[in-house]
């Protein structure tokens, strides 16, 4: 089913257009409407149709634009103009700056418009077929060379007549040539994360296909390897310089920023002339181009490596300065805070160059950890009950930005799942907490054991309780306890010591401490002071 978007400012001839033919029966469906050529080239960036139907004469952007934009884009698509008599010479425009065809607004008729779609139906099932074909062989030859540069590394470049002969059979020069390695890397970006699989592959696809026809352009010869998002060239050449170099990739990032509004990251080796030099320069290159996960700028040329080392700090000291931290700010649902910690380790990592796969271990883990405190509010969240996804787009992440940026997109959809938690279900859950001390409070508890016991966080049932009781859990369980032995004072004639092991003291010296704090009073001070009040008591009948 090819898809078709229909531009027009007048609304009864876009309703017309969608409503004249039934467009699924011909292997089309209408996907988007505008009403002028700014508007139709959102929705066709948005829709990527396969047909575009437009007027030429329109308020803003006209048609003409329109055709023009779309072809510095994308030179398979099928454009249609409609046009009148009267305004025929910009048809023949039109046609010049690459429309396919024009329709009469006074032919738009059932008959006449099934004719015309089923032929560009046609042209377009022959076009698929044929690219189809050239992609098949394309790919086939880009496997090849895929399978050359990994035996290549694994060889430690050392090119035995073997490689020799299967370097000649896809035109890979080794001699009386030039050499350079390049790694071309896709800028991480949150749409990422709302992009499925399909999508992802579809753009990777298109960006490697530019360097490919840039290579081409400069009959540069490549083998290369690809990662998620990065690509590894060898790339040789008699004409091989780094002023084409920085021309080449500079192209790049302008066509994969113009058409999918995101950046590269390119870092190339200086070129050498000697096959032999081939191994040192791809160990430095490997383990320097790391750098970039550091770099803000789309290209960073990498002229003394030598300079260049990366710190590696044990992820356990970090995880220990930075793990208690990240959870009690998600527990006081501090966004701020959360990003005052965010830009804080960032810092960190970048002040140090810590080596870019601890960075991503270090995340990963934290991601981990807080899923686990606050798993109870996130397993019936649809966008986060399955950390796995960040956990995969930590790994692939080419810069440190990207991997900050996925925490706080986690770590700001966790703190929105607890405060839309809090305000619905905060009561009962802090019941839950007040019923669970009443019944043990002559236990030895603690804020953790009443965490577990409801399954809350608790860093999150800590502020909770703070929110809704106006005390602290250690205050409010001291008090109910106090109040109880104050309670077995009057009512009993037992110890002192057998009345704080009964409230849930193991200590005398500490329970008259905490007594004495709540009171203003000894026990003994108490006592002396209700003792009038008890002895009345004892005089009432039974």
């Amino acid at each position: 089913m090819y898809k078709v978007l229909i531009v027009d400012d007048e609304l009864l001839v876009r309703v017309g257009l969608k409503t004249t033919i039934d467009w699924e029966a011909n292997g089309f469906k209408v996907v988007a409407e505008a009403s002028n050529g700014e508007q139709g080239f959102d929705q066709y960036k948005k829709h990527m149709p396969d047909v575009i139907i437009t007027d030429i004469k329109m308020p803003k952007k006209d048609g003409l634009w329109l055709v023009e934009e779309i072809r510095k884009e994308n030179h398979h698509a099928k454009i249609l103009v409609l046009t009148c008599y009267d305004e025929f010479s910009y048809a023949r425009r039109a046609l010049k700056i690459g429309a396919d065809d024009y329709i009469l607004k006074s032919e738009i008729e059932d008959e006449e418009l099934v004719a015309i779609m089923r032929s560009i139906k046609k042209k377009m099932d022959l076009d698929n077929k044929t690219r189809n074909m050239k992609d098949k062989v394309l790919t086939s030859r880009n496997d090849i060379k895929r399978s050359i540069f990994t035996d290549m590394i694994k060889s430690g470049f050392h090119i035995d007549a073997n490689l020799s002969e299967r370097c000649a059979g896809i035109e890979f020069p080794l001699i009386n040539t030039r050499f350079a390695f390049a790694s071309i890397a896709i800028n991480d970006t949150l749409d990422e994360l709302h992009m499925d699989s399909g999508q992802l592959k579809q753009r990777n696809h298109v960006v490697r296909n530019i360097l490919l026809d840039l290579f081409a352009e400069r009959t540069f010869d490549y083998v290369y390897s690809h990662q998620t998002k990065r690509y590894i060239f060898f790339l040789s050449s008699p004409m091989l310089n780094e002023t084409e170099l920085k021309k080449m990739f500079a192209a790049a990032m302008n066509s994969v920023k113009q058409y999918f509004d995101c950046s590269l990251n390119v870092v190339y080796t200086d070129v050498f002339d000697h096959l032999q030099d081939a191994l040192g320069v791809y160990k430095t290159f490997i383990e320097k181009s790391q750098i970039l996960f550091y770099k803000n700028e789309k290209s960073f040329y990498i002229s003394d490596m030598h300079s260049i080392s990366f710190g590696e700090p044990k992820v356990f000291h970090l995880e220990k300065e930075y793990n208690k931290q990240f959870i009690e700010a998600i527990g006081q649902e501090s966004l701020e805070r959360m990003k005052e910690l965010i830009r804080e380790v960032g810092r960190y990592f970048e002040d140090n160059n810590v080596n870019p796969m601890i960075v991503k271990i270090f995340i990963s883990e934290l991601i981990g950890n807080i899923f686990s405190s606050y798993g109870l509010f996130l397993e019936n969240n649809v966008q986060i009950k399955n950390n796995e996804q960040y956990h995969q787009q930590i790994q692939i992440s080419e810069n440190l930005r990207g991997v900050m940026n996925l925490l706080l997109d986690f770590t700001s959809k966790v703190i929105g799942v607890i405060q839309q938690m809090r305000y619905t279900n905060s009561k009962l859950l802090i019941n839950r907490a007040l019923n669970y001390i009443d019944y043990h409070y002559d236990e030895k508890i603690s804020l953790d054991d009443v965490a577990q016991n409801i399954h809350l966080s608790k860093h999150y049932l800590c502020n909770a309780f703070k929110k809704a009781t106006g005390e602290n859990m250690s205050l409010y369980i001291n008090k109910l306890r106090i109040e109880k032995a104050k309670r077995l004072l009057l009512e009993s004639d037992g110890k002192i010591k057998e009345i704080f092991e009964e409230v849930g003291y193991s200590n005398q010296q500490y329970f008259s401490k905490v007594f004495k704090r709540i009171t203003g009073m000894t026990v003994m001070e108490y006592k002396e002071s209700m003792s009038p009040k008890i002895k009345v008591k004892t005089k009432e009948p039974s």
